[in-house]
């Protein structure tokens, strides 16, 4: 009966020991100003040892002790105290993420970095084999021919201007003859040629036609000859046409 006892005890006390553990973790989830007080298990008889094979891994009371303790801390803090937790544990996130990008960033700028001082060290030995090559030899500059002054060139004479219009500066009109009143003529028409020379007087007068012939010719050749013209620039010839007209 004695070991009956014993075995019935040690289950007692792990029941009451899960029992109790619940109750805490629901107290905590709940957020419940306190625990539920927790049924204490009757001891063990301190003769009696607990016998093997019963419980796999069996809980400590030190265990115990301290679950208690962290689900009590747990209980007692408030909604702001475990949004500022949260808050804090999501800032040191986000920290490390950017810390991870910025070392990845670096990373990059220094390989790049790395690649173009690579090709700078390139640049000198192409240029240093450029300056190695001789330069061109310069040929001599040939001196242009003395400029010899061409002489002045004299200034053309303008020709004179070559005039051939008769201009008349004066002029006399024939009288009527009185010979041609005493015949009885009342008018008549006679043409002449007149040579011009060079000074505009006229050289000589010729009765080309008459109309009656030989009434008015005197008084023709007479007032021709008195004619003057503008100096020409060769002697011309031109023909003058007298009207004769008896006014009564």
């Amino acid at each position: 009966m004695k070991t009956v006892v014993i075995k019935k005890t040690g289950k007692l006390s792990f029941l009451t020991f899960s029992l109790a553990s619940s109750a805490l973790l629901i107290s905590a989830c709940q957020k419940t100003p306190e625990p539920a007080p927790v049924a204490s298990a009757p001891d063990a008889p301190a003769s009696t040892a607990m016998p093997t094979g019963l419980v796999k891994n069996p809980v400590k009371h030190a265990d115990t002790a301290d679950v208690t303790k962290w689900m009590d801390m747990a209980s007692n803090k408030s909604a702001a105290q475990i949004a500022k937790e949260e808050k804090l544990a999501k800032e040191a996130k986000d920290a490390k993420e950017a810390k991870e990008a910025k070392d990845a960033k670096d990373a990059k700028l220094a390989a790049e970095a790395k690649t173009l001082a690579a090709k700078v060290k390139e640049v000198p030995k192409v240029a240093s084999a450029t300056a190695t090559a001789p330069a061109p030899v310069p040929k001599p500059v040939e001196a242009p021919p003395p400029v010899v002054a061409a002489a002045p060139k004299p200034a053309p004479v303008a020709a004179p201007v070559e005039n051939l219009t008769l201009k008349v500066i004066s002029s006399v009109q024939p009288k009527y003859p009185s010979t041609a009143v005493r015949a009885g003529i009342t008018s008549g028409v006679v043409s002449a040629r007149v040579h011009v020379d060079t000074d505009g007087k006229v050289s000589q007068v010729e009765i080309v036609k008459a109309n009656p012939p030989k009434h008015f010719d005197k008084e023709v050749i007479a007032a021709a000859s008195q004619w003057k013209y503008a100096p020409i620039s060769k002697p011309l010839t031109t023909l003058l046409e007298f009207n004769f007209k008896l006014d009564n």
